[in-house]
């Protein structure tokens, strides 16, 4: 094996690491097993010498070349560990670039997980409300009762201003279009039925997405950082029954109430708008809206909140329970409660209007 050895003077600075590089680029050049460079006799350095040594040390690694220091004084030894020596000598790792596959499964994969999280959540749910109090394993009402409070007293205020400004805004696109015809008393029918087949429930299982479902999910992922849940397990405490079903009911609770005070609230709106504007009385914009609505879509609409609201809980919370990497963490599933709990609604709603049509044809 082929080993050379380079000595250095007593001064390792600005004025003499210039010799030492030439040296290492020679005798590199020279492509030996291993070139040894002797720091012994040392006895005044500066950050300027040490940096050449480091960048000496990753050149010789370039070349395939093994550099030994020999011979350091501890002031030295204290630098380079200050330093981390190695890891500047190191080279980055080239970064590879993933294949579309793997990009993809990156994708789908966290989102699978996530749907797959919500279904063992939503059946545990689903035992835990209709199974287990057969039981003697009681629902908890008066925790159920705060959740409420929270869910749906919380939401109220936006939900009634946004139902307003909504059914004003319904009644004045529909009064645009309708006085052509001479029919603006069919105003009464385009808000009420939308109202209240379709924009109600659908707009407050959404707000109900950005308070609650982010709320549940941002609640249990801090208590899962916390180790709060694996304390409850310890205890004998099952955290689902404990934590989740209270919010997930109070979620289907909220849905269902503000949806109806959503459709109420919105005719109003309607109604205010066609008599300031349209000039139609408010009896016989009441009587047209009675006989637009039928207790059937009423009750259709009722089922439609009650799945949303439930699908918003079981959503926040399934994400929080499952929480990894921290506060970091906890603040994704938050994020990804709301995207997800919007999702699901939009879906859910598909299969409610297409069983509608499915069911009137």
């Amino acid at each position: 094996m082929k080993h050379a050895t380079i000595k250095v003077g007593t001064a390792l600075d600005r004025g003499s690491v210039g010799q030492l590089m030439l040296d290492l680029d020679r005798e590199v050049r020279a492509r030996p097993d291993r070139v040894t460079v002797d720091l012994g006799a040392v006895e005044a350095f500066d950050s300027t010498g040490l940096g050449g040594v480091v960048d000496g040390l990753r050149r010789a690694g370039e070349q395939g070349v093994e550099i030994k220091l020999r011979g350091l004084s501890q002031p030295m030894l204290d630098l380079f560990s200050l330093v981390s020596v190695q890891r500047l000598c190191t080279p980055a790792p080239a970064l590879v670039r993933p294949d579309p596959i793997t990009r993809l499964g990156a994708f789908v994969e966290p989102l699978l997980d996530s749907i797959q999280s919500v279904l063992a959540t939503a059946a545990e749910t689903a035992h835990a409300v209709f199974v287990a109090p057969l039981r003697g394993e009681r629902v908890r009402l008066d925790r159920t009762t705060i959740e409420v409070d929270h869910s749906a007293v919380g939401a109220l205020p936006i939900v009634v201003l946004i139902s307003f400004l909504l059914g004003l805004i319904l009644a004045m696109q529909a009064y645009v279009q309708l006085r052509v015809w001479g029919a603006e008393i069919y105003v009464a029918d385009m808000v009420g039925v939308s109202v209240l087949t379709e924009i109600g429930p659908l707009m407050t299982a959404i707000v109900l997405a950005a308070r609650s479902a982010s709320s549940n999910a941002a609640q249990l992922g801090a208590m899962v950082v916390g180790e709060e849940i694996d304390a409850l397990r310890q205890m004998g405490i099952h955290p689902v029954r404990f934590l989740v079903v209270p919010k997930v009911l109070a979620c289907a609770f909220a849905a269902v109430a503000l949806s109806v005070i959503f459709d109420v609230v919105a005719m109003a709106g309607g109604a205010l708008f066609a008599w300031a504007v349209a000039g139609i009385e408010v009896g016989a914009y009441q009587e047209q809206t009675r006989q637009a609505l039928h207790l059937a879509d009423f009750l259709v609409a009722s089922v439609k909140a009650l799945s949303f609201g439930a699908c918003v809980g079981v959503v926040g919370c399934a994400l929080g329970m499952r929480v990894q990497g921290g506060s970091q963490g906890v603040g994704r599933v938050t994020t990804n409660a709301v995207v997800l709990s919007i999702f699901l609604i939009i879906l859910i709603d598909a299969a409610f209007v297409t069983m509608q049509r499915m069911v009137l044809s």
